[in-house]
């Protein structure tokens, strides 16, 4: 046998196959392309611009008024992306080498004036940055959510970027800091301040680090928004922190570490591979989602480096698919069914902003696809694009290979990572999404479900062979994308186990914990009122329709005044159990590190007895998955009224960064609505007196 023909036989053993379908209409699809990108480690910095504007949406959106995301380097100011924000799409891909420094100045313009809504608070004055949004029937919205665990304060906002080991305060990946929206200033007074910032030979650790006069304009600005605001932020500063109030501009920077040796100044360092960034505003992050406030950020290194090397042929242009998936809704502030949704139901779904799209692909050719979940998470059923999946569902991709149905069309995929963290060569091997081998929940079938904030990659391999038609690829019902395999053949593998790189050391699998397992428990509470059953997990839509309060260990974010839920030392080690305590899945997000699974139990009723149960589970001995996004499945409850919760464990450590961050539901109307945790990480001789010192609050 000849090398490479010994090379597919060994790829070919692990491999998985798409599901693909018939075109399911005669609707002319556009052509695939990448979004732009900028390179965010330039030294003379980028700019991310959030402002609003009239936008181009594929049908039946037509042209609505959206804010939107436009990106550059001051490099070369005058290449911006999108050239046009009139053309929908999600915000530029980022990039960044690890090791390098991203420098981002984020600028907030959006006219508030654009969009219609109105506030409640307690004193019932207007004001855009207190209170809850509602309808013109409050009994319907807000009705029973309370500020701040309501939809609200949707012109502000600030950047998370998801993925990222690096620092949670300052202008690290904070997403306490809210900025608000102003129009007054030239972007040339911001660009001077943000040139001050990141020529610094160190970046600002505390606010009295900042320019002079960015620190006077950020004052004279935010006490002209409320001089309450300003209070608050002259209380955060006093006591050593971070203001949280921010107008106008905002510095982010921040190194992405990378890993030399144990004794290096980092303990773990940046992984490479596929990240994401969005807005983080409490309150507003489900809409911002909907008006496609996101973009892909690529982390360069050894991961890309293998690619590159093993395909000397390849052309990353043409062979990398950077693949937003957005849900879209412009007819709504208030997300509410019924309410404002019009006629577009839950948003369409579409890929880099074009409705199903057609990729082309030579026969024989493998590309890189990575694909990012950016939907704001919701699962709903409808028909065609207008489904509006929140989750990408298995039937994406084939399950139990081989399987005659999945070979039909003869694409060949392998999975090579999982929300930005590469596969060790034996689940590379082995496959353990794409082969059912790690449960999921309700009823879905085994595989690959990749909820709001998920990634994976995936080396795809046409057929041999021309398609006389393009193929159709769908998720839960909603078209995604084609594939036109067209052109002159090429002759390429897919890499083997033996092929496959080694995981770096700081990647290896965490040891288990000499404390017992933490318990977070994700739920919702009972109202009065409510028809419930299973002591209080299953409830009935009465009246006008309204959702549960959602809770994490029982209580809603500040639902009882500021409060660190999760406070640790650095350096420590922790196993947590993640309890799903409702009759719905929730995916468990954290920022700053991720954490490697190592048990998912996911239960169904026993098809035999009403009254009982059982678990399916997956618990590796070792090569343990990294996450930083994992659906917990959702609990059951049995006809007596028993109930089984699902469950994951999780392992994780907080290294290198101490400061506050959060934890929630990455079904975003969840976490508006209260299913979020502050977390903390502190010095070890600080544990725990500063666990509960100078929390910021949320507005």
């Amino acid at each position: 046998m000849s090398e490479s023909a010994m090379r597919f036989s060994l790829a070919a053993s692990m491999i998985g196959f798409l599901i693909v379908a018939p075109i399911a209409s005669a609707q002319v699809s556009p052509p695939y392309s990448n979004p732009g990108d900028i390179r965010v480690d330039d030294p003379k910095g980028s700019v991310i611009l959030l402002s609003d504007a009239d936008r181009n949406v594929p049908a039946p959106v037509g042209k609505a008024h959206l804010r939107y995301f436009q990106g550059w380097t001051l490099a070369n100011p005058s290449v911006r992306y999108p050239s046009d924000p009139g053309t929908f799409t999600p915000g530029p891909t980022i990039r960044a080498k690890v090791g390098s420094k991203v420098s981002i100045l984020f600028m907030n313009t959006i006219n508030d004036k654009n969009f219609s809504y109105s506030f409640v608070t307690e004193n019932g004055e207007a004001n855009p940055q207190y209170g809850c949004d509602q309808s013109s029937n409050p009994a319907v919205y807000p009705a029973k959510d309370v500020f701040p665990n309501c939809f609200h304060g949707s012109s502000t906002a600030n950047l998370h970027f998801h993925g990222t080991h690096t620092n949670p305060d300052g202008l690290g990946d904070n997403v306490l800091v809210q900025v608000m929206p102003d129009s007054t200033t030239p972007q040339t007074e911001w660009i001077e301040d943000f040139n001050q910032v990141i020529d610094k030979p160190a970046i600002p650790a505390k606010w009295a680090d900042m320019p002079a006069d960015y620190q006077t304009k950020q004052e004279k600005l935010v006490k002209a928004k409320g001089n309450d605001l300003w209070a608050s932020d002259k209380q955060q500063i006093d006591l050593g922190q971070w203001p949280q109030y921010i107008a106008g501009g905002y510095v982010n920077t921040f190194p992405l570490p990378e890993y030399t040796t144990p004794t290096g100044k980092y303990k773990a360092g940046q992984a490479p591979g596929t990240m994401w960034y969005h807005t983080h505003k409490h309150g507003s992050t489900a809409l911002h989602s909907l008006h496609g406030l996101a973009g892909a950020f690529i982390i360069e290194g050894a991961y890309d480096q293998f690619f590159q090397t093993f395909y000397k042929e390849w052309n990353l242009a043409n062979s990398e698919k950077v693949m937003v998936f957005q849900m879209i809704n412009p007819d709504l502030n208030l997300l509410r069914g019924g309410v404002n949704f019009g006629s577009l139901g839950p948003g369409l779904l579409l890929l880099n902003g074009l409705s199903n799209p057609t990729i082309t692909m030579r026969p024989g050719e493998v590309q890189l696809w990575r694909i990012v979940n950016a939907t704001p998470g919701s699962v709903f059923k409808g028909q065609a694009n207008l489904a509006g999946p929140g989750v990408l569902f298995p039937d994406l991709f084939c399950v139990g290979s081989p399987a005659p149905a999945c070979q039909t069309e003869g694409f060949q995929v392998v999975q090579t990572a999982k929300d930005g963290v590469q596969f060790s060569p034996t689940n590379f091997k082995n496959q353990p999404f794409l082969t059912g081998q790690i449960p999921n929940q309700n009823g879905a079938p085994n595989g690959l479900i990749l909820a709001g904030g998920n990634r994976a990659d995936f080396l795809v391999k046409a057929p041999s062979k021309a398609t006389c038609a393009p193929v159709q690829f769908t998720t839960n019902g909603a078209n995604a994308f084609l594939v036109n395999v067209a052109g002159e053949p090429v002759n390429m593998n897919l890499p083997s186990e033996a092929d496959w790189p080694q995981m770096p050391e700081y990647l290896a699998d965490l040891p288990p914990p000499t404390d017992y397992p933490h318990q977070v428990t994700f739920g919702w509470d009972a109202e009065p009122g409510r028809p419930q059953v299973g002591g209080g997990r299953l409830r009935s839509n009465v009246g006008t329709n309204l959702p549960p309060r959602y809770t994490i260990d029982n209580r809603q974010f500040e639902q009882f005044g500021p409060l660190v839920s999760q406070c640790m030392p650095l350096d420590s080690l922790q196993e947590w159990v993640l309890v799903n305590e409702t009759t719905v899945t929730h995916p468990f997000h954290i920022h700053i590190n991720p954490f490697q699974i190592t048990k998912i139990e996911a239960p169904s009723p026993s098809p035999t007895d009403p009254n009982a149960f059982t678990y399916s589970t997956y618990a590796p001995t070792d090569n343990f998955v990294w996450n930083d996004v994992v659906g917990i499945p959702a609990g059951v409850v049995l006809a007596n009224g028993q109930f089984a919760p699902g469950k994951v464990t999780i392992r994780h450590r907080f290294v290198d960064f101490t400061g506050t961050y959060v934890l929630h539901c990455h079904i975003l109307a969840h976490e508006d609505r209260g299913m979020m945790q502050l977390v903390r990480v502190v010095p070890p001789n600080r544990y725990p007196t500063d666990c509960q010192q100078a929390i910021p609050r949320h507005h």
